[in-house]
């Protein structure tokens, strides 16, 4: 009987494989709504800045520890492996359930009254809005790493050539960028028809119908997600063998040691970080700087979008052609010279020519090679341990990239305190706000991504010869 790595080899993906690639347009509904939920903090429940701060730290600290706790609970799960597979049942449990909690982010329990100057009249009103958001936050987030650890975790076992996950990555990006501009265009639209960006209702509204989407999208995807009998019996074999987790004593030392992953994770951790600067504060920047309407936030949006799906075959061909390692930290250039054009910005139409160019870059670290550098490092680090880890690896990665979300909290407090930007001013922000608004999206994140830049290129490892050598080994080992 063949095993598992052998077939793989040998055989096209099967068409229900292909919905696999669905994942992509539901993370990007995810990411669409998610991304609005501090400037919905910030704007309309009126929670200060440094607050939030305090909300995303204390989220992020509880999400550090469940990321790897999850991730090895999943890989050490034997119970439903035989009947199930060894994914399937975590997938499910947490893309059904993380949307739901998702939605009550937006839902105000307490009104917050404003007096003059901006002045809050009622701040336990503040207190209680802050709690009950963190608390929320906290459980969405915990569904949504059991589903996305379980998710990427299956990726490299599921498709164990460079060829299939070439081709499943790229269409994926392909759909998840169509999505996303459609998002763009219409996010701010409906937001605006609903009720306008600083209205609870217009919020909790557009997250509801995203979230309908994404159902309807998640069912075609959970039948990709079904693991074969064969492929069953191939991990519950690698259960009873040991070869599928080690303790948790063992896995956290031998994770950290590995230079290739540590190098993934610190990359990552920067440039989800800067990046979050530029997407997360645009809303702020076209309300309280540049005095604009939040519909017009769809053009922006767009340019991002197009230029992300026209890039995303370049950069296959240029990881095909290159190697990873060359490829991503060439998009990561491209990224530092994104956030270095914002400054420059003084209006519309600057926004959306500089937003438009960020897609290129972004388009390969939040898909494409970012998704095959981290199958890539797998593959390494389980050729060198003989056990398939993937989801305790991955736990890894997202305890500190959930950091990423307090950091650029932590930046716009920061930049907030020192400039004295205070969102129930409206567009009455002095001009020290505004250029404030500039800066935490352009020069303070062109710093950081300069930094994961140089550091992804100086350490990561990992050649395209290395890469394809490790597929060998694998299929050697039977992993």
């Amino acid at each position: 009987m063949q095993n598992h790595a052998n077939i793989e080899a040998t055989e096209e993906i099967p068409t229900k494989r292909m919905f696999f690639t669905f994942q992509q347009p539901i993370a990007a509904i995810i990411f669409g709504v998610w991304g609005s939920i501090q400037f919905f903090a910030a704007s309309v429940l009126l929670i200060p800045q440094i607050i939030i701060a305090l909300i995303f730290l204390v989220y992020s600290i509880i999400d550090g520890f469940n990321d790897p706790i999850l991730g090895y609970l999943t890989d050490r799960s034997k119970r439903f492996t035989k009947k199930w597979g060894k994914r399937f049942p975590w997938i499910l449990i947490g893309s059904i359930f993380c949307p739901i909690f998702l939605i009550f982010c937006f839902i105000p329990i307490v009104e917050v009254e404003v007096g003059s100057g901006g002045k809050i009249l009622n701040p336990e009103a503040i207190i209680i809005a802050s709690i009950y958001l963190c608390l929320m936050m906290i459980l969405y987030e915990t569904l949504l790493t059991l589903f996305e650890i379980s998710h990427t975790s299956l990726y490299p076992d599921l498709f164990r050539e460079e060829k299939h996950r070439r081709k499943i990555s790229g269409l994926g990006a392909i759909i998840g960028g169509i999505t996303a501009v459609n998002m763009a265009i219409f996010s701010p639209i409906i937001l605006a028809s609903l009720g306008g960006a600083l209205s609870a209702r217009a919020h909790l509204g557009t997250t509801i119908i995203f979230i309908i989407i994404l159902y309807i999208l998640l069912i075609p995807y959970l039948f990709s997600v079904r693991e074969t009998e064969e492929m069953k019996v191939f991990r519950a074999r690698l259960d009873q063998s040991g070869k599928s987790t080690s303790s948790f004593r063992d896995i956290m030392p031998r994770v950290l040691k590995d230079k290739n992953w540590r190098t993934i994770i610190i990359t990552f951790l920067l440039w989800s970080t800067a990046s979050a600067c530029m997407f997360w504060g645009l809303s702020f920047f076209i309300i309280y700087n540049l005095g604009l309407g939040i519909e017009v936030a769809s053009l922006p949006g767009l340019a991002y979008c197009i230029t992300s799906i026209i890039s995303i075959p370049i950069w296959i061909k240029s990881a095909k052609k290159y190697g990873i390692k060359k490829t991503y930290s060439f998009s990561l250039f491209l990224n530092t010279l994104a956030f270095l054009a914002f400054f420059f910005v003084t209006d519309l139409t600057g926004t959306i020519i500089v937003i438009g160019f960020s897609g290129i870059g972004i388009s390969a670290n939040l898909g494409v090679i970012f998704t095959l550098a981290t199958a890539e490092a797998i593959d390494n680090a389980t050729v060198t341990s003989g056990k398939r880890e993937e989801a305790s690896y991955l736990g890894v990665l997202r305890v500190f990239s959930a950091f990423s979300y307090f950091l650029q909290t932590l930046l716009f407090a920061i930049v907030s305190g020192i400039t004295g930007f205070n969102p129930a001013l409206g567009v009455n922000q002095s001009p020290t706000a505004k250029l404030g608004l500039n800066l935490q999206m352009s020069l303070i994140p062109m710093v950081i991504c300069m930094g994961a830049t140089i550091f992804f290129y100086m350490n990561y490892q990992i050649t395209k010869e290395d890469a394809a050598q490790n597929k060998e080994k694998l299929r050697e080992l039977g992993l």
